[in-house]
């Protein structure tokens, strides 16, 4: 029986999962908001655990986290949906094709969520906390007039069950918050080793993790779906490491046993910057407007990420998503944080640009989609353009030592290869 894994980082969720004689991989997004485009970090965790899901023959879902109502924008979840089809990591499930672990949206599974915070109250887990924002807000500036960091002060945790009932029986607002358990929480993380980590010393009191709206915060939320959808590992980015002894007494708390966790290292800039959904060149919306082919961005990720055998690392190559998928190994991934050379990039591009002019039925396509391109360049001058196939397959093959990207052809120094001059006559 092969392992399970899963992923989780700011924006995304991938798992892999077991249900029966099946291996089931998921993608969730966090937070719905159409200006957090899928960028580099993101799509590097989804590939990694679709070619992990697809070297095990498993399927891929998409989830959704849409909890955080304030952060909800139109169309956000379809253009995610897009952005990782292009990409060549098609999801098998998920809110735009149904599926057996649906819902996918978090959104429609609240009463699983209010159920499952009702276990946690019975086991004395959680408990409700009848605080104020009026309250809470006294607390932090408190905290900072004493120049320490804010932390509520747990009082609604030694509330008799006498007054608990005379609260919710006067229907005053509450929200549900986790009893952080004091010590230091261990767990084994499958990239870094065994991890300790003092949840109480670190939190700012017992967090919420059911809102007075009724939505659960992420970690309830993500412990619930990923115990209902039989998750046995998860595999996420590092700076989720800190909240995994949380979620670990989350599963307690419920009598669950957790998963199996492995964090990613982060993928920083050349002059070792972390990399910021802010950039708007390492979104895969700008990799699709600039001419890069997906084929080739997925293989500068592997380059940059770790995860393969490789006998020469400054090796550029153009592998199908089947051939990934087939070196891939988790084991092989390292704990040291990764630079990404932006600028490497052009050099997988070109490598993918020859291998399909190598290949007739792909070069075919090509003419196809060059034709287009040269249309909407100078669709002002369509009557002196020059579109003969043959007379394309040539500029092609020409242009295989001299460019990168395909747009690069259709830039005004190249425009006499496609516009006929217009004869003058005296």
């Amino acid at each position: 029986m092969c392992g399970v894994y899963a992923a989780n980082f700011k924006l995304f969720r991938f798992f892999l999962t077991k249900e029966e004689d099946r291996i089931v991989s998921i993608h969730q997004c966090m937070a719905i908001v159409l200006h957090d485009f899928l960028h580099l970090g993101g799509l590097r965790t989804a590939l990694y655990n679709y070619l992990f899901a697809r070297s095990k023959g498993g399927t891929f879902i998409l989830r959704i986290e849409d909890t955080d109502q304030t952060r909800l924008v139109e169309g956000a979840v379809e253009q995610l949906h897009k952005d990782l089809e292009w990409a060549g990591i098609v999801p098998d499930e998920g809110p735009m094709t149904g599926g057996r672990f649906g819902p996918y949206l978090q959104s429609q599974r609240l009463d699983l969520y209010k159920s499952s915070v009702d276990k946690l109250i019975e086991n004395g887990a959680a408990y409700y906390c009848f605080c104020t924002g009026h309250r809470l807000e006294l607390l932090r500036k408190d905290a900072t007039r004493r120049r320490q960091i804010p932390r509520y002060d747990n009082r609604c945790r030694n509330l008799t069950e006498e007054e608990i009932q005379e609260k919710l029986a006067s229907g005053l607002e509450r929200c549900v918050r986790l009893k952080l358990i004091p010590g230091c929480e261990r767990f084994h993380d499958l990239v870094y080793g065994d991890i300790t980590h003092d949840v109480v010393a670190s939190e700012g009191g017992d967090p919420v993790i059911l809102k007075s709206d009724g939505y659960p915060t992420y970690h309830l939320a993500n412990v619930v779906d990923d115990h209902y959808m039989r998750i046995s590992h998860v595999l996420r980015g590092v700076e989720w490491q800190s909240s995994t002894p949380k979620h670990i007494m989350l599963y307690k708390g419920f009598g669950w046993e957790p998963p199996v966790f492995a964090h990613l290292p982060l993928l920083l800039n050349s002059d070792g910057t972390k990399l910021s959904k802010r950039q708007g060149d390492v979104t895969v919306k700008y990799y699709k407007s600039s001419g890069v082919f997906p084929r080739a961005l997925m293989n500068f990720v592997t380059f940059s990420g770790g995860g393969f055998h490789r006998d020469n690392s400054d090796q550029v190559r153009s592998l199908s998503m089947d051939q990934l998928a087939s070196e891939f190994d988790a084991g092989l991934i390292g704990v040291a944080s990764c630079r990404v050379s932006l600028d490497r990039l052009d050099d997988f591009n070109h490598e993918e640009l020859v291998r399909q002019m190598a290949n007739e039925s792909e070069m075919t396509i090509l003419i196809s989609k060059f034709q287009s391109l040269v249309i909407e360049t100078y669709k002002d001058r369509l009557e002196t353009l020059d579109l003969d196939e043959n007379y394309i397959r040539s500029v092609l093959l020409w242009s295989q030592k001299r460019v990168t990207r395909l747009s690069q052809l259709v830039e005004p120094k190249f425009s006499y290869l496609w516009v006929r001059p217009t004869p003058r006559y005296c």
